[in-house]
C-alpha cells in the first residue's frame, strides 16, 4: 500500500477513543482509517468517503484485508454531495493542497477532487455541521493556508485546540501544519503548539518523528 508521510503523521498524531464514530474525508487508499482503527483495536466505527474510482478499489482491498474490517465502511461519493444523519465524534482529512497552487503543482487526480470543488470553505463548513458538540477535527495543511483555515474554523464554530508545525529538516522552513479543531461553544483554552523536524541533516527520520510514528512502522 502506498503510504505518504503526511498521512502517517496525521494518523499518528490524531487522538481517538473507543466507541467513537469517525469520518475520513478523501480516504484515498484508506491509510487513515486503518491507523485510527489500530489505535483502539477496532472498537470504533469509521466511515471513509472517496470519489476517485481507482483509489476506492485499493481502499476496498485494504479494508477487506484488515483485522478491523468490521469497523470500516467505504463510501463512494463526493463529499460536497454527501448526506448522512450521523453526527461524528471525530472528522479527519488529508485534503488536497490545491488552493493557491499553480496547475503544474496539482499532484492529486482531478477526479478525486471534483474539479477542485472541495475547497477549505466547503470542507470546514460541512465538517462543522457533521460534528457532535465537543467533536474534534484533524487536518494537515500547507503553512501558507494556516491563517485562512483558522479563520474559516472560527466562522464555523470550531476552535483551535492544538497544532504541530512540521519542518522537513532543521535547516528548512515550516511547510505543513497539523491542527486539531474542537466544536465547543465558548472554548477559551490556549492552543497547545509544538514543532516537529521530520528528517535530520543525514536525511534520516528524526528521533521525534520515530517516536510519534513508532506504532505504524515495523
Amino acid at each position: 500500500m502506498k503510504v505518504g508521510t503526511d498521512s502517517v503523521l496525521l494518523g499518528s498524531w490524531a487522538k481517538v477513543n473507543t466507541e467513537e464514530q469517525i469520518l475520513d474525508i478523501g480516504t484515498g487508499t484508506g491509510i487513515l482509517p486503518l491507523m485510527l482503527a489500530q489505535k483502539v483495536d477496532g472498537n470504533c466505527k469509521i466511515d471513509a468517503i472517496e470519489i476517485d474510482k481507482s483509489a476506492i478499489i485499493d481502499a476496498r482491498i485494504n479494508f477487506d484485508n484488515s483485522t478491523w474490517k468490521s469497523s470500516l465502511k467505504l463510501i463512494e461519493d463526493d463529499f460536497n454531495a454527501f448526506e448522512t444523519n450521523t453526527q461524528y465524534d471525530v472528522i479527519i482529512s488529508n485534503p488536497p493542497f490545491f488552493e493557491g497552487l499553480a496547475p503544474t503543482q496539482k499532484s492529486r487526480s482531478t477526479a478525486r477532487n471534483a474539479s477542485d470543488k472541495l475547497s477549505y470553505d466547503n470542507l470546514i463548513n460541512r465538517a462543522s455541521q457533521l460534528l457532535k458538540q465537543s467533536g474534534r477535527m484533524y487536518l494537515i495543511i500547507p503553512v501558507e493556508n494556516y491563517k485562512k483555515v483558522i479563520l474559516l474554523a472560527k466562522e464555523n464554530a470550531l476552535a483551535l485546540k492544538s497544532k504541530l508545525s512540521l519542518r522537513p529538516k532543521l535547516s528548512k522552513p515550516i511547510n505543513r501544519v497539523l491542527i486539531e479543531l474542537v466544536k465547543e461553544v465558548g472554548f477559551t483554552g490556549t492552543a497547545a503548539a509544538q514543532e516537529l523536524v521530520i528528517r535530520n541533516e543525514e536525511n534520516k527520520y528524526s528521533s521525534l518523528h520515530k517516536l510519534l510514528t513508532e506504532d505504524y512502522y515495523l
